[in-house]
């Protein structure tokens, strides 16, 4: 089985380095969390069949038994409270994992099958979060180190790494796996333009290509191939870069405002994206727990739009530049069209086309070039679906931020630690509400995502950004 991504990991085969993509379309061929979220959205176990609060800030964790990683070696719960105590230590800090699970104050284990987790403040969506949690061999961690373990990883996932090349990643099947696969050999291959995925596709380089948008479904049926499509849990949109950019027109709120009411986000969805989603009026999808339905679409009122710019004192407009990404984000053809309203009111957006990898290094070190003012960005609340999870990139939670806003962030924290659930769903639909007034991105539509298949390709599934692979096969 070939699968055509857009880029491989930065760290390789070091899962705790990201959670975010494109780590996680290729962590779950190696590795497992705790517990998945389903296309409900429901809670379900994975490596943990039960758990449950011991107190605010303890939870006691059954896990699966007969369950070994792909060198043989038993897993059990002093494996997982290595995971957990690694991410509590300082020796972590470099792993982003660490600021999307911040909360550990570390692990224990009770028996063989038993682990007693404590965090440092009350987490009551902790087991959602542990999704994302990889677990890793010690044994092979030590031996290694976090270098080493990057290039030889060991998990309890349906594959194993066979070899690197300089753009793809050749596994076997883990035959001993607890999810044993239908396929005998994997293969993961960085295709970083979509065009090119979809003639790899048709030339069958590849069986599956994902990281497509609705604008590229009939390219892909054109071409004789199938297509899968869905309602991903993010929403696209245009971040603007606030941190560091005190002269930028951005900075008033009016301007930004402006630029949302320039979008006709359902001409768009409706023409551009077949009407394969929803129009955004907020940070999060409906999917998202803290999501606020009392909130009120955002018009497209280009009148207003200008009034609003006379107002800030850019009644002759103004010129800013932003980065579309290659491989994820909103396509070129949107943010082209995007690019054409706002010219109505007198704006004038740039778009430079950017390599993924270079996207992901201004991202991780917040080195953004002096002249770029956006980007095309996606706010994702995958895969705990909780609200709050969009905001580990987008506020000062994040440890070099593009928008921060002190202002927001007692309530953000508050939010996270509060255990009565009726009142943790109000204080994130403030939030939302909070984040819809201050307009720190253009918010475009809930994001409608497709893949790619040859017609002999069977068992693909992909909730909440992550690959079952083990489902995967090929029709006889």
């Amino acid at each position: 089985m070939r699968l055509g991504i857009s880029s491989l990991p930065l760290s390789f085969g070091n899962p705790f380095r990201s959670g975010a993509t494109p780590t996680i379309y290729f962590t779950p061929a190696l590795f497992d969390g705790l517990t998945r979220i389903d296309k409900a959205g429901a809670l379900q176990p994975w490596l943990a069949v039960s758990w449950e609060a011991v107190d605010q800030n303890t939870w006691r964790i059954k896990l699966r038994d007969g369950v070994t990683f792909s060198n043989g070696v038993p897993f059990t719960s002093d494996a997982a409270a290595f995971a957990i105590n690694y991410l509590a230590s300082e020796e972590s800090l470099p792993e982003s994992l660490r600021r999307e699970l911040p909360t550990f104050e570390g692990a224990v284990a009770v028996d063989d099958l038993t682990l007693d987790i404590t965090t440092r403040e009350p987490d009551p969506l902790l087991m959602r979060s542990l999704t994302i949690l990889p677990m890793v061999d010690p044994e092979q961690w030590a031996r290694l180190g976090r270098e080493g373990f990057a290039r030889e990883p060991v998990g309890t996932g349906p594959f194993r790494i066979e070899s690197w090349g300089p753009a793809e990643a050749r596994m076997v099947a883990v035959r001993t796996s607890w999810r044993a696969p239908n396929v005998d050999k994997l293969e993961i291959l960085a295709i970083p333009d979509k065009s090119a995925r979809i003639q790899a596709l048709q030339s069958n380089r590849i069986d599956v290509a994902i990281e497509f948008g609705p604008e590229d479904g009939a390219t892909i049926e054109a071409a004789g191939l199938d297509t899968e499509s869905w309602i991903a849990a993010e929403t696209s949109g245009l971040s603007f870069i606030l941190h560091d950019r005190p002269n930028s027109p951005l900075q008033d709120v009016r301007v930004r405002e402006a630029l949302n009411l320039a979008m006709n986000r359902d001409a768009v969805g409706e023409i551009l994206l077949e009407g394969a989603t929803v129009s955004a009026n907020q940070p999060v999808p409906r999917a998202a727990l803290g999501f606020n339905p009392d909130l009120p679409a955002i018009p497209y009122d280009p009148e207003r739009a200008r009034a609003l710019l006379k107002e800030a004192g850019f009644e002759n407009g103004f010129s800013f530049v932003a980065y579309g990404i290659n491989g994820i984000g909103v396509g070129a053809s949107v943010l082209q069209i995007v690019a054409n309203e706002f010219s109505a009111i007198g704006v004038n957006m740039e778009i430079r086309t950017l390599p993924i990898q270079q996207f992901l290094r201004y991202l991780g070190q917040g080195t953004w070039p002096d002249d770029v003012d956006a980007f095309s960005m996606n706010w994702p609340v995958w895969p705990s679906l909780d609200s709050l999870r969009a905001l580990r990139l987008h506020s000062c939670l994040r440890r070099e931020p593009w928008y921060c806003d002190e202002a927001i962030m007692p309530q953000i924290r508050s939010a996270m630690t509060e255990w009565d659930e009726d009142k943790a769903i109000s204080m994130r639909r403030d939030i939302m509400a909070w984040y819809r007034d201050q307009y720190p991105a253009v918010y475009m539509f809930e994001t409608a995502q497709v893949a790619g298949l040859r017609p002999n390709v069977t068992g693909f599934t992909m909730v909440n950004n992550i690959i079952s692979f083990e489902t995967l096969g090929f029709t006889d």
